[in-house]
């Protein structure tokens, strides 16, 4: 009897060439992390020296997107910071590779603890966490962990997955009705994977996933307040949508219209919370 292999990620290949996939992570990327910085960097001073961390960068993939879009700033020191050392160094030698092939900034890469920022207090103009928090069983500690190195109106942009997403609720309604058929359904042509379980070579898999009230009042008790909601894509990659493709077609070109409208925070598989920590009086 072969020995199976649990791995089922090393031999994922779906998510790479799944069109609906790349559209959800050039909304994630591009538009809420990216457009969001871009914007916190144009309202500052020309001459402020700005921080910017990387949470839970990986690889770099997020880090790389927003300083590509963000780029013709000056004056900024670029970071990205995870526990998995592995990938922190794959992220150092591509930030390597990017500096001397194409003349561009270096990102520093570090490996550290999200409950143990190797930062000082108040030292970081502008904090990311994407798709972070959701792996952390009690995420209280880290979100304070972010209060306590943010400057005094300084910025942190978290985005995490949305339970209250209605595409998905139904989603999950078919699958209930359907005894797990539907799931089974959705997901086929994943490589031959059905709803494979989430899991973390560092860390946990979704372990804290909350509807947005429960974000806000864990980041308003440790004094880190949302200031902005901000709108992510509906559509999570998949074979199902894949093979829909005129009809998902349409739901991407209406993707920004939803942007704009009064129940757009029910139409988004990530909830963007744009957190600012307050200024005191002694802090001006």
């Amino acid at each position: 009897m072969t020995e199976q292999n649990n791995d089922w990620s090393s031999e994922e290949t779906f998510f790479a060439r799944s069109w609906t996939h790349i559209f959800y992570f050039w909304k994630l990327r591009q538009i809420m992390l990216a457009k969001t910085v871009k914007t916190l960097l144009q309202k500052r001073q020309q001459d402020q020296s700005t921080r910017v961390v990387d949470l839970g960068c990986g690889p770099g993939t997020n880090i790389f997107d927003v300083y590509d879009v963000c780029a013709g700033f000056e004056r900024v020191q670029w970071f990205g910071l995870d526990l998995n050392q592995r990938e922190t160094a794959m992220a150092a030698q591509r930030s390597h590779f990017r500096v001397e092939e194409r003349g561009m900034q270096g990102i520093h890469f570090m490996a550290g603890d999200i409950f143990k920022l190797p930062f000082a207090d108040n030292s970081v103009d502008i904090l990311i966490s994407s798709e972070v928090v959701e792996h952390l069983p009690d995420p209280v500690p880290a979100l304070a962990e972010m209060q306590r190195v943010l400057k005094p109106g300084g910025y942190a942009m978290v985005t995490t997955p949305n339970p209250r997403n209605l595409p998905e609720m139904l989603g999950y309604a078919m699958d209930k009705i359907t005894g797990g058929a539907f799931k089974k359904f959705y997901w086929k042509g994943q490589d031959e994977v059905s709803a494979p379980p989430l899991s973390a070579e560092v860390g946990f898999g979704h372990v804290s996933v909350h509807p947005f009230p429960v974000w806000q009042a864990w980041l308003d008790k440790v004094e880190l307040p949302v200031v902005k909601k901000v709108r992510g894509p509906m559509l999570f990659g998949s074979p199902f949508f894949d093979r829909q493709r005129f009809l998902v077609g349409i739901f991407i070109m209406l993707d920004p219209i939803l942007d704009w409208l009064p129940f757009r925070f029910a139409t988004t598989t990530n909830l963007g919370m744009l957190c600012q920590k307050p200024i005191i009086e002694e802090d001006v």
